[in-house]
C-alpha cells in the first residue's frame, strides 16, 4: 500500500514534468517491421537513459521489470499508473522468476517490453545475460534504443543516470532490429548489442546537441571464434 501511494505522489510529479518536454521519435519503422513479422518488441536501453523513453509511452501496456525492494515497490505504483505492466525482479534477486513471467506476457504478442539490461546496478553499458536467453526463448530481435536531452543533468550515480531538465527537447531513437545469427555465442551477441545502442545513444546525442556525454564504463570488446557471426 505504501508503495502504491508513493508511487501516485511519483505519477503526479512526473506527470506535470513530462508536460514541459517536447519528445522526438526516431526510427518508428524499426519497431513496426518487429511487429509484422509477428513478434514482441524488446526494447534495449542503457539503464542511464531510460527516463525519455519511459515518458514517451504512457499508458502502453509496456512490460519491464521493477526490483523486490522498497525502491522498487515504489517504482512499480509509479509504473502501474504510468500504464506500464512491471514484473518483479532484477539481477540480484528474483532474476528468474521475473524473466519467466515476461515470457508468459509476451510470447505469443506483439506487446512491447522495456529493458535496461545493464541495471540495475551495472556495470554500465554492458548487456547482461537474461537479454539473450530472453530473445532466445521468444524468437524475437533485439531493438536498440538510445535518448538524450538537449539539457541534460547527469547524476552521481553508478551510471551518469541522465534527467532531462524541464521545458527542454529529446529525442528518443530506434535501431534496426538484431537477430542471433546461427551459431553465434551469447558473448558475441551480447556485444554487437552493446555496440548497437552505444551507436543509438550517440545518434540520440547527436539530434539534441550533446557533446561529451559521460560514458561511464566502455563496452565490452570480444573477438568472435573463427567462422562466427561478426
Amino acid at each position: 500500500m505504501r508503495g502504491r501511494l508513493l508511487g501516485f505522489l511519483l505519477f503526479l510529479a512526473i506527470g506535470l514534468w513530462r508536460l514541459t518536454l517536447r519528445i522526438r521519435l526516431v526510427g518508428r519503422e524499426n519497431r513496426e517491421e518487429i511487429e509484422r513479422a509477428g513478434r514482441p518488441v524488446l526494447h534495449a536501453i542503457w539503464h542511464q537513459r531510460m527516463v525519455a523513453g519511459i515518458l514517451r509511452f504512457p499508458w502502453s501496456g509496456t512490460v519491464t521489470m521493477a526490483s523486490r525492494s522498497s525502491d522498487g515497490d515504489v517504482i512499480a505504483g509509479f509504473l502501474w499508473y504510468w500504464g506500464f505492466r512491471a514484473v518483479r525482479g532484477s539481477s540480484s534477486r528474483g532474476g528468474a522468476e521475473a524473466l519467466m513471467e515476461m515470457v508468459d506476457a509476451l510470447k505469443g504478442t506483439t506487446r512491447w517490453a522495456a529493458l535496461t539490461p545493464d541495471g540495475p546496478r551495472g556495470p554500465a553499458r554492458r548487456c547482461k545475460p537474461g537479454l539473450a536467453r530472453l530473445a532466445e526463448v521468444l524468437d524475437a530481435p533485439v531493438m536498440p534504443v538510445g535518448t538524450s536531452s538537449a539539457r541534460p543533468r547527469f547524476l552521481r550515480s553508478w551510471d551518469r543516470y541522465l534527467l532531462p531538465m524541464p521545458f527542454s527537447r529529446c529525442a528518443v531513437v530506434f535501431g534496426a532490429p538484431i537477430w542471433r545469427g546461427p551459431g553465434e555465442g551469447e558473448a558475441e551477441f551480447l556485444a554487437r548489442v552493446d555496440a548497437a545502442i552505444d551507436v543509438m545513444t550517440e545518434e540520440a546525442d547527436r539530434i539534441c546537441g550533446v557533446v561529451g556525454a559521460p560514458r561511464e564504463r566502455a563496452p565490452r570488446v570480444t573477438v568472435p571464434a573463427e567462422g562466427g557471426v561478426a
